[in-house]
């Protein structure tokens, strides 16, 4: 058996001496002047003539019906926010004013009313007169109280309301104007505070923006004039500066009182 396996391997060994080589083949130089473009070895379609070349057309047939246009629906435009009314929390905002120092300081509308009972005033503008035509937002009871009769009978709010009563009056005019017209009507002895809300964030919030823009006076987006009494943050009630048309009753500080 052994002897079997040797002469085997022996043929095979004898095979592999008797077959010839294959010829090696000398490498070959490439001149710069025979060498062809790159594009042309890998584009076979560059060396056949015009007649034998395959088109796009006779590959894939005619084209089809042209593409319609993408129409993207049209984005909605966010609706505006709901008005704030009785029973509403107030919405979250951030007022500044000037402290004694020259300071600027900020207050939340969060920790402005909380754990206690709030009379924020709203006008269009500081110095402006407080009823012009079109400050008003429509027809029905308007109040008859000014940032001056604010001022004038805060110390009356405080003590209807048991000493715990925040008054603030505010406006979307920068804290410099705030500051300057709270001096001129004796905000600060009466016990108000005189807030700014110059993007109108505030109002925006609570549906009560005024959009002044066009004018002569130079107004952009501003407050409409409300005055509005909050318990903990939620909303008692709320006066609008109406138009007082066909003898609509006018809203006094007595009404105010009532609600503290």
């Amino acid at each position: 058996m052994a002897a079997s396996v040797n002469n085997i391997a022996a043929t095979f060994s004898a095979a592999s001496r008797s077959s010839p080589q294959a010829p090696t083949t000398p490498p070959v130089a490439l001149s710069a002047a025979s060498a062809r473009p790159i594009s042309a070895l890998w584009n076979p379609h560059s060396v056949l003539p015009r007649s034998r070349r395959s088109s796009l057309l006779g590959v894939y047939g005619l084209p089809g019906p042209r593409p319609r246009p993408l129409r993207l629906p049209r984005p909605c435009a966010a609706p505006p926010p709901r008005t704030i009314c009785a029973g509403d929390r107030l919405p979250e905002a951030i007022l500044s004013y000037l402290d004694r120092s020259g300071a600027v300081r900020t207050v939340s509308i969060s920790g402005l009313t909380r754990g206690r009972r709030t009379v924020i005033m709203a006008v269009p503008g500081a110095f402006a007169p407080p009823r012009r035509p079109r400050w008003w937002s429509g027809t029905g009871p308007t109040f008859g109280l000014s940032a001056e009769g604010l001022v004038k009978r805060a110390a009356e709010m405080k003590q209807r309301g048991g000493g715990g009563v925040v008054v603030a009056c505010v406006a979307a005019n920068d804290v410099y104007v705030m500051r300057a017209w709270g001096e001129q009507l004796g905000a600060a002895e009466a016990g108000v505070t005189m807030l700014s809300d110059p993007d109108a964030e505030l109002a925006r919030a609570l549906g009560l923006a005024l959009d002044l823009r066009g004018g002569t006076e130079g107004f952009g987006i501003r407050s409409e004039g409300y005055l509005l009494v909050a318990a903990d943050g939620v909303v008692k009630v709320l006066f609008r500066n109406y138009q007082n048309g066909g003898g609509a009753a006018i809203v006094g500080p007595d009404d105010v009182f009532k609600v503290l």
